[in-house]
């Protein structure tokens, strides 16, 4: 019976073989880890030099804006932008501001007023901020929601989520974030770069609700497979002696 048991599970071993050697080609023959694919109808883009890198508050949901017009005070209001990104102003109804920085929304209120009021000139200040947080997932230490109370960077971001694991891919982190029309982006970020301090501007800065998403890395992929394919369904050990460089089954 012992026998028998181990033609089986020789034969289980010479079918493996060749699948093991193509993903241990796969993974070790190049730099980067598994592709993953971009979001249904997001364009994927590369974070360029610069990206991010201003540093200008935009509008978010949730934060209360305080408008006061010069010439015409019976129009000042205080308005929060509702979870739809839209705020209710007199005059012009409902406006679309999440995303905004102050100088477009500015200039938007006092191009939609000019029709209606002879000097629309207006300031708005931001009397009180939402919620404002960031999503950071993947092959980090700890995962979860962080609040964004400043400028906050990939990297800051990841570290705040105690570094990445072992079995991180740096090099191919996205960030997937929501665009001022609504539509879905991906923007790769080479964090290993950054790190590497050859490319700082791959460490952009992040915007309210963006996710930061850290993949596994091919030789991690390549591992997970064989514990779960090889090690959990075997009926026998299989082991490797470092002294006599051979396979050894049933040891």
């Amino acid at each position: 019976m012992q026998t028998s048991l181990l033609k089986r599970s020789g034969a289980i071993l010479r079918r493996l073989a060749a699948s093991l050697t193509v993903l241990a080609l796969t993974a070790c023959g190049t730099a980067r880890g598994p592709e993953v694919a971009p979001l249904a109808n997001a364009p994927a883009v590369t974070a360029t030099p610069g990206a991010g890198a201003a540093g200008e508050y935009r509008i978010s949901r949730g934060d209360e804006l305080n408008f006061r017009f010069f010439h015409t005070p019976e129009l000042n209001t205080v308005a929060t932008v509702r979870s739809d990104g839209r705020l209710m102003l007199p005059l012009l109804g409902d406006l679309q501001v999440e995303g905004l920085t102050m100088a477009e929304l500015t200039q938007r209120v006092m191009t939609a007023l000019a029709p209606q009021v002879k000097r629309p000139d207006v300031t708005i200040n931001v009397q009180g901020t939402g919620a404002q947080r960031v999503f950071v997932g993947g092959e980090v230490v700890r995962p979860g929601m962080q609040p964004l109370v400043g400028p906050m960077s990939v990297l800051q971001a990841v570290m705040v989520a105690e570094g990445l694991r072992d079995t991180a891919q740096a090099r191919d982190v996205l960030v997937l974030r929501r665009g001022t029309k609504g539509e879905r982006q991906v923007i790769g970020v080479n964090l290993q770069a950054a790190l590497s301090g050859v490319d700082a501007a791959q460490d952009m800065l992040l915007q309210p609700f963006d996710v930061v998403l850290v993949p596994r890395s091919g030789i991690a992929n390549l591992n997970l497979w064989v514990d779960q394919y090889v090690r959990r369904n075997l009926p026998i050990s299989v082991g490797w002696s470092y002294s006599t460089g051979s396979s050894g089954v049933g040891r």
